[in-house]
């Protein structure tokens, strides 16, 4: 079974390292710019979004994407 990838902007997601830090250890993700800045996709504004396994999920809280972040870990 492959590892999940999951990866968030800091900047740009709406969600930050230290959110996901109490729900997962610091190797099940990574943090870093993943090119969907809200610049250029002004549709992302007020979600919450990372990518994961190279898939874009956006949600309406931070806490609706926990969710399912952790959902795809387990």
């Amino acid at each position: 079974m492959s590892k999940t990838a999951i990866k968030i902007c800091p900047k740009c997601s709406g969600i930050k390292g230290k959110h996901l830090k109490e729900v997962l250890a610091k190797d099940d993700y990574s943090c870093g710019c993943f090119g969907k800045c809200l610049k250029k996709n002004p549709e992302l504004e007020g979600k919450a979004y990372a990518r994961i396994n190279g898939k874009l999920v956006a949600c309406d809280s931070r806490k609706k994407l926990i969710k399912k972040i952790v959902a795809a870990v387990a």
